[in-house]
């Protein structure tokens, strides 16, 4: 009597062994897709040139912000922050935006410039008016870390 339900035991763990790991594989593919832009993200190249520095842009937190424009790629505004001290929160995007934000959620029509980190150069879209908003979303806690009012760039 018992000898049917061992062997019944071993055939239920043995085919979990491959049940199992495949769930766990099927999970992370489902998973919510994590976020990508396709705006250049990297160093400020040697040949950009420093349009204009500002320390009080940002309305939450103190970060140098730097605007360069490249010879190499006219028209091209790069930006790069350095925050005074390292920002704690989770999973921050860089957004740019035509129009401020209302509350704690990014415009719809905001372009993602990429995950947000320091002193690394973000290439502002082309297309864009040269006014508008910088804005730190954190995508963790789904709101606005903080923005700032970029005036009339060249």
């Amino acid at each position: 009597m018992i000898q049917p339900l061992r062997t019944l035991h071993r055939r239920v763990f043995v085919a979990l062994v491959f049940v199992l790991p495949g769930l766990l594989v099927a999970g992370l593919e489902a998973r919510r897709p994590s976020v990508t832009s396709n705006v250049r993200v990297g160093q400020v190249p040697g040949s950009a040139h420093l349009v204009r520095k500002s320390d009080a842009l940002w309305q939450k937190h103190a970060m140098q912000t730097e605007f360069y424009d490249d010879a190499k790629r006219p028209g091209e505004i790069q930006v790069a922050l350095h925050p005074a001290l390292e920002l704690n929160e989770p999973d921050l995007l860089f957004y740019w935006s035509a129009v401020q934000p209302a509350g704690n959620s990014v415009p719809a029509a905001a372009q993602l410039l990429g995950p947000f980190v320091a002193g690394k150069a973000f290439a502002l879209p082309s297309n864009i008016d040269r006014t508008g908003y910088l804005v730190l979303f954190s995508a963790a806690h789904q709101t606005v870390f903080d923005t700032a009012k970029v005036e009339k760039l060249p």
